[in-house]
């Protein structure tokens, strides 16, 4: 056999550790010939994979591939690695994205690797090294492993460090020399680093420095310095929070801080606040300073935004006051303090410029140019010590908000036509054209045909090869078509047989058993012994003869192998045969091999020969309006058509006048024909919430059994109201979580909102599937024509406001369909009050005029949008208070202020600081808006949270909105 013959089928039967034998072994003209072919039995392999998942079948164990490549992508690798010559092309072949998987084996590429020439092993290392592009490429295990064999130099390459960091080595890791002092520069290693904690015990980085440091493979000054240096080179505070940790477990000395204050001075000016707050602390642990250092230091500290460091550099300016000899030099940094956004930060700078206006005397017209930057009051005082001129008195806006603007009453709906546009998205042209298609073609069809002709005309072929009909499109088109070619449809085609080996490939080895095999060999005796049956059966045919064919070939004899075939009782095995055999199955598809195929559903086939989808892949309102139009097309077919619909809207809303449904069941009973079902059943669903006892009494006379129907219905209350709710889950690596089980730590973008619903059956098919609880999946089918359904239900929003929650957080929920659910009628529940919190959350423009449409009739749930705002801001990530105040703000100054403060009685205490939180901007936003609108509304009641802010004694504007707020609600 040649060498390229045993590589191959070394490589198809994924023996790794045979190959990399055989590879070390090869001449160089084998060499030479086996990287010649290689390409195409990769090719090969490729092809054959086929599909995503590759399946093995081994005594009843199931394995997923590690590639993508059919599970070949390392014996790939170990002969590319063994045989390729030049360390470009090697590199390329071993970083082939198929043979990459995210669990691939490198230990025997590594041995073969490690084999070749030394110059040619460092040539590959530092190309390896190079091609890593994240901290968790696919190719940095593999570069690391032969970077450590062969003990290259690593190259300068930020992607090379974060990848080492990821891989957490050990602590005689060969790479910590070289690549360890480059985590101070590398772009990234902050970021992979940023979950390590000091607290309750150092995690794996920081006590792997400690126990560097007190070894002596690493110096306190080199991590010092290292850390010094990624600060001065700047980031983000996520970015540094590992070198902060770690500056802080190694606790610098004075002498050490004293070294370096140059460098932490350097710091507190820019740098993220926790790396400043770290520089004050050695600026003054390494004391004493210089006069000129501690002017820099406080310069620096009243220049910073936030309100604690700046505040820290006021204390320490009050301090150094009476002790430098020219304290008239703090001056600027004072001046600075005047214009921070911090009204605390002012007010202490005022009473030290006043308190010390001695000492500041000298220095009297820098402390007066600053004087404007003041709030009035505060300035007004300083200016009479410094003179320079204040700011105007701050004068609060007096506005008296507008009433709320009266309801719009619902327009009439249009008359029916079928002169729309053919890409109508509206439902009311889907509505208005059926409406005309059923009227006109119940009667003279001739005169429909041009105008439709002009729409639908042309070759529509494609439609009749489809099995199933998701979009309304399609229906519209097949009703037109019969219109105007009659009997062109064929009817759905035939399912093609089912074959559950389609597209499927296998592989096929058998092995004798070894002789110290017991318990296989047990097995094999007990199964000879039982019932005769033909062996494999359970696999395709060209498999049962594979396995004949190499039972033959491990030396079973032809006698044995026939009783098998033919499930005959098998003889023992003679002299010199196995006495037993294992048969391993590597499969490729897209189904587990031996399951039998569930046999087929009845309902399921109705559904095809009616072209209408599975209900497991259509949203329930959808489901319910492919019906409709599955039923007319019927009838059309079948000459049944009766001679008007009943469900077109009499509004806009969707709703439908009891009097002229009766009407309509009227001239349908004079014609002695029987409604359609589903469209009978949306025309009820349709009527205006109550009871219609008139209108029922009419119908009862008509004396049609869609009639009676109807007279019940209108009699009665008509469908009950499901009961409705929402669960919240999230992603948890690949767990689905509920919030009300278990919360996560951290806001989430991996959200699921599960709609809850819960229907008494009515008794009518098409209803109780319209009342089913919508799926928690959103299939490509799912969510169609959303805009129809609320008009499907215009007296029960809360469903249809269930059906659309799957799709809001992934925006797929339009604001106008939500109006549609104000504009409709029916109880309020959380999902109503959540699709109207989305808008509200993500700060969308037509937010405000929804609030202000349903505050208008009287129905907002307003403490159901609270709550479920709160829960929006607390866990989902994408959403910002600054925008949800922004959205309320508008909505109470437009007259909605009543409902928006009802809002704020729910999520005030999520939009208050947390326990030791500062104040932000929005923090002040939130409590002037529940200020204003808590005065315009009159409101009473204490908030225990806004007392305890009124009463912390602070005098920033946050605690002045919060003492206004607690006594108006007092």
């Amino acid at each position: 056999m040649t060498a390229w013959a045993q590589v191959r089928d070394l490589i198809t039967a994924c023996d790794a550790r045979g190959l990399a034998d055989l590879v070390i072994s090869l001449s160089d003209d084998d060499r030479a010939d086996v990287a010649r072919r290689l390409p195409d039995l990769r090719r090969d392999l490729r092809e054959a994979a086929g599909r995503r998942e590759r399946w093995s079948f081994d005594e009843g164990e199931w394995e997923e591939a590690t590639d993508g490549i059919g599970g070949h992508g390392e014996v790939l690798r170990i002969a590319g690695a063994g045989v390729l010559t030049g360390p470009a092309a090697a590199v390329a072949w071993l970083t082939r994205r198929e043979f990459a998987g995210r669990w691939a084996k490198v230990d025997e590429v590594i041995r073969v690797l490690t084999a070749r020439p030394a110059a040619w092993q460092a040539d590959v290392a530092v190309r390896l090294a190079r091609k890593i592009r994240a901290a968790d490429d696919r190719n940095a295990s593999l570069a690391l492993a032969l970077l450590r064999a062969c003990g290259a130099p690593p190259p300068e390459h930020d992607p090379l460090v974060t990848a080492w960091l990821s891989a957490r080595p050990a602590a005689d890791d060969p790479l910590i020399g070289p690549l360890l002092p480059r985590i101070f520069e590398a772009e990234g290693a902050g970021r992979v680093l940023r979950e390590e904690r000091l607290e309750p015990v150092p995690t794996r980085w920081l006590s792997l420095l400690r126990q560097l440091q007190a070894s002596g493979r690493v110096s306190r000054a080199e991590l010092l310095d290292g850390c010094l240096r990624r600060f001065l080179r700047g980031g983000d505070a996520i970015g540094l929070r590992f070198f902060v940790r770690l500056h802080r477990m190694l606790d610098p000395t004075p002498q050490e801080a004293a070294a370096r204050v140059r460098d932490y001075l350097r710091l507190l000016p820019a740098a993220p606040g926790t790396v400043a707050e770290l520089a004050l602390a050695q600026v003054r642990h390494g004391g004493p300073h210089e006069e000129a250092e501690v002017v820099e230091a406080i310069g620096a500290l009243t220049f910073r935004p936030e309100t604690k460091l700046a505040m820290e550099g006021l204390r320490w300016l009050e301090r150094e006051v009476p002790r430098l000899p020219n304290a008239a030099e703090l001056a600027p940094a004072l001046a600075t303090a005047f214009a921070h956004a911090s009204y605390e930060v002012q007010g202490r700078a005022a009473r030290i410029a006043l308190k010390h206006a001695a000492a500041f005397a000298p220095a009297a017209e820098t402390v007066a140019e600053a004087v404007p930057m003041l709030p009035a009051a505060l300035g007004t005082r300083v200016a009479a010590v410094y003179g320079g001129e204040a700011a105007a008195q701050e004068r609060r806006e007096v506005f008296t908000p507008p009433p709320l603007p009266p309801p719009s009453a619902p327009e009439p709906f249009p008359e029916p036509t079928l002169d729309v546009p053919w890409n109508m998205y509206q439902w009311p042209d889907y509505e208005r054209w059926l409406a005309a298609f059923v009227r006109q073609a119940a009667g003279d069809r001739e005169e429909m045909r041009p105008a439709l002709a002009a729409n639908y005309g042309g070759d529509q072929s494609y439609l009749f090869q489809r099995e199933s009909w998701d979009d309304t499109r399609s229906w519209f088109t097949a009703l037109a078509l019969e219109v105007l070619t009659p009997g062109t449809d064929p009817g759905p085609p035939e399912p093609e047989p089912f074959d559950p080996w389609a597209g499927a490939s296998f592989r096929v080895r058998v092995k004798p058993v070894l002789d110290g095999d017991d318990q296989s060999g047990e097995e094999e005796r007990a199964e000879e012994e039982g019932e005769p049956q033909r062996a494999f059966d359970d696999v395709p045919e060209h498999v049962r003869e594979e396995i004949f064919e190499q039972l033959l070939g491990i030396g079973v004899s032809k006698e044995r192998v026939a009783a098998m075939r033919d499930g005959l009782r098998v003889p023992p095995p003679g002299p010199g045969e196995p006495r037993g055999f294992r048969v391993r199955i590597g499969y490729v598809g897209h189904r587990r091999p031996f399951m039998k195929p569930e046999p087929p559903d009845p309902a399921v086939e109705r559904r095809r020969r009616r072209r209408l989808p599975q209900p497991s892949l259509i949203s329930p309102p959808h489901q319910f309006v492919v019906h409709r139009l599955s039923e007319i097309y019927e009838a059309l077919r079948d000459g049944t058509l009766p001679p008007l619909l009943l469900a077109t809207p009499t509004l806009m809303t969707g709703h439908l006048d009891p009097d002229v449904l009766v009407d309509r069941l009227a001239e349908c009973a004079a014609a002695g024909a029987e409604p359609l079902p589903a469209d009978l059943a949306q025309a009820l669903v349709r009527l205006p919430r109550g009871r219609h006892p008139e209108a029922a009494e009419r119908a009862a006379r008509l004396g049609s059994r869609a009639a009676a129907t109807a007279a019940a219905w209108l009699a009665g209350e008509g469908l009950p109201d499901p009961e409705t709710g929402v669960r919240w889950t999230y992603l948890d690596g690949a767990t689905d979580r509920f919030f009300d089980e278990q919360e996560p730590e951290h806001p989430q973008w991996e959200i699921r909102l599960v709609a809850k619903v819960r229907a008494e059956p009515t008794g009518h098919e098409l209803l109780d599937e319209l009342l089913r609880e919508p799926s928690r999946w959103r299939w490509d089918e799912h969510g169609r024509e959303t805009g129809w359904w609320p008009a499907v239900l215009p007296s029960h929003r809360e469903v249809v406001a269930t059906n659309y929650l799957p799709f809001l957080l992934y925006p797929r929920i339009a604001p106008v369909f939500v109006r549609a659910l104000a504009d409709a009628d029916g109880p309020t529940g959380e999902a109503m009050a959540l699709a109207l919190a989305y808008f509200v959350a993500a700060g969308h423009a037509e937010a405000a005029p929804l609030l202000l449409r349903m505050a208008s009739r009287g129905d907002l749930p307003a403490e159901a949008v609270g709550e479920q705002l709160a829960l929006l801001l607390r866990r989902a990530s994408q959403f910002q208070e600054r925008e949800t105040v922004r959205v309320l703000t508008d909505a109470a100054r437009q007259g909605a202020y009543a409902e928006v403060w009802r809002i704020l009685t729910i999520l005030l205490p999520t939009l208050l600081p947390k326990p030791g939180e500062r104040p932000a901007a929005v923090h002040t936003e939130a409590m002037t808006l529940a200020a204003d609108t808590a005065t315009w509304s009159g409101a009473h009641g204490a908030i225990p949270q806004v007392t305890a802010h009124a009463s912390s004694g602070g005098r920033s504007r946050f605690v002045r909105e919060c003492t206004r707020l607690r006594d108006q609600l007092a």
